[in-house]
């Protein structure tokens, strides 16, 4: 089986849609490094807080701008909004929580355990799928690389380290129920992708502004370093990133598309290590790739 040849929408060239999903990696790939440049003048709460409500205010502005109409089914919203709590609200607290304890670049690597997460609760979980042999090898694969980049010889006591990390493999296993549930009780009633992601945006923000007496008040110091940061996994990778990531996948389909899981590690690792002066660990990368391995393995096509 080979795979499904890209298809275009009128008025879209093969040459932007490339151009968004180069963007895209930079985008999430960068996002771990901008929050460890945010905590520098925020709370891990506040990053969270205002993150969220900085990609709502780019939804709000999309929705009238294109006066996108929106589903009225309440048992589809409530679907929509579950997801969004559970795939944005949840792991956009854990990352920034966990970044107290741990650099951004493992923080990166972690996230590339999303592919791995999606398959194992796609299956096992809310059964809309099954395993070929090949993807239960991708799977334990990815698994290995998990307990690399975790390093159980390492630990002497458990410390932030290892909550920090424990909250990155949450954020992932956050990541891989929202895809999966959307899949099970959303996609297959026909909402456009914009309207779904404008409403999993929205329930994302309902969410944190009843977290704000827990999470966003206390004192705030901010200077242009944090508004950039801000901007960047605000506007962009909460905002502008999801519209992108939807045109990437109308086009190129999902197996083309979910490449950008393999870019974003390569991203954050770099910005982490150069500009912050991360130090990395050998079993980190090594558990890292051992993980891209594992995803790579699960979702190649044999060919005829």
């Amino acid at each position: 089986m080979t795979t499904p040849a890209a298809t275009y929408k009128p008025g879209q060239s093969p040459v932007i849609v490339t151009a968004k999903f180069i963007f895209l990696a930079l985008l999430w790939g960068s996002s771990f490094y901008f929050i460890k440049i945010a905590m520098n003048t925020l709370s891990w709460g506040q990053i969270a807080w205002s993150r969220v409500l900085a990609g709502g205010l780019f939804m709000l502005v999309v929705l009238i701008v294109s006066r996108q109409k929106l589903p009225r089914d309440p048992n589809l919203l409530g679907h929509i909004a579950v997801a969004g709590v559970i795939g944005i609200g949840i792991p956009f607290l854990l990352f920034p929580w966990a970044e107290q304890y741990i650099t951004s670049a493992v923080a990166t690597i972690y996230n590339g355990l999303t592919p791995i997460m999606t398959a194992i609760i796609a299956v096992y979980v809310l059964r809309v799928e099954n395993f070929n042999r090949r993807q239960i090898v991708g799977v334990l694969v990815g698994l290995v690389g998990l307990l690399v980049v975790i390093a159980p010889w390492t630990l002497t006591e458990i410390g932030g380290s290892f909550w920090g990390q424990m909250a990155c493999i949450g954020a992932a296993v956050m990541y891989g129920l929202s895809g999966t549930y959307l899949k099970k009780f959303v996609f297959p009633s026909g909402v456009s992708v914009r309207a779904m992601t404008i409403v999993e945006v929205g329930a994302a923000v309902v969410f944190m502004l009843l977290l704000t007496p827990f999470i966003a008040l206390g004192p705030v110091t901010i200077d242009w370093t944090t508004i950039v940061a801000i901007a960047v996994i605000g506007l962009g990778g909460t905002g502008l990133a999801y519209l992108w990531f939807n045109d990437v996948l109308e086009s190129w389909g999902p197996t083309r598309s979910s490449a950008v899981t393999y870019v974003m590690p390569i991203v954050g690792v770099l910005l982490g290590v150069l500009f912050l002066g991360e130090n990395l660990h050998w079993y980190e990368p090594v558990g890292g790739a051992i993980v891209i391995a594992g995803v790579l393995i699960m979702r190649r096509q044999s060919k005829k």
